[in-house]
């Protein structure tokens, strides 16, 4: 039987933001759930003001182990970042990193630093962030229609200045050595956020198989690119973990 699908969503994100996806592979026989991280969907600004990245790691955890054999991790921006930490921690069938900061890295590109100069001082103290529809619009959902985009941006929530803070300074960190499934990493040709040496970084340690979409930008995950990036991942599926019904 082929393994589950497990998404993770990214920063400021819920797991409606995976709904595109889950539809998707629902139809080609796939089975899954996306989970919306601690604090996210609906926000939870309390519960954010105390979240640290390891609270959604564990999270992740708990929700791989609900299903019946280990789960493909997919996860989008900060969410790949997880699963890929989910990989090297725990029993896993595959991850695909779509649009993910690279450990111990820089996640973002300089020009996007400017729209987070506002927030400088809430992440530095570790408070609730909430989300910028203007950079979300000129830096994640650039390539998209402006239905699409708000529909993107009205399911976006606040984020941990905890977590933010520790992915802005660079300290993750990923044992690659005890990492034992196939990885997909999944770039946009166009991404405004994620630097290109993220995606290279990975793929040099995992011998992961990396795959680029010309002209798409960080929100990879949209409901129009189906019919290309979740394709593209339905076909790396297949060649893993066979076609047919899962």
């Amino acid at each position: 039987m082929r393994p589950p699908l497990l998404f993770i969503h990214g920063a400021f994100g819920q797991a409606a933001h995976f709904e595109p996806w889950l539809d998707y592979f629902r139809q080609a026989g796939y089975r899954g759930r996306a989970i919306s991280l601690p604090g996210h969907g609906p926000s939870d600004a309390a519960a954010l003001g105390k979240l640290r990245l390891a609270d959604y790691l564990a999270a992740a955890a708990a929700a791989a182990q609900q299903f019946d054999q280990p789960p493909v991790v997919v996860g989008h921006s900060l969410g790949g970042l997880i699963a890929l930490m989910l990989a090297a921690e725990t029993d896993c069938a595959g991850a695909v990193l779509a649009g993910a900061p690279a450990p111990g890295l820089p996640p973002t590109r300089p020009t996007a630093f400017r729209f987070a100069l506002p927030f400088v001082a809430r992440v530095l103290a570790g408070l609730p962030v909430p989300p910028n529809p203007v950079a979300m619009r000129l830096l994640a959902t650039h390539d998209l229609s402006s239905a699409e985009s708000d529909e993107i941006i009205a399911q976006s929530g606040m984020e941990s200045g905890l977590v933010l803070r520790k992915v802005a300074f660079a300290n993750t960190t990923v044992d690659y050595e005890a990492i034992r499934c196939p990885i997909l990493c999944l770039s946009g040709g166009a991404d405004r956020i994620i630097p290109d040496y993220a995606a290279r970084k990975i793929v040099a340690a995992t011998m992961a198989e990396h795959v680029v979409f010309p002209g798409s930008g960080h929100w990879l995950i949209a409901g129009s690119l189906t019919g290309a990036v979740a394709a593209a991942v339905r076909g790396w599926l297949d060649r893993h973990f066979g076609a047919g019904p899962g």
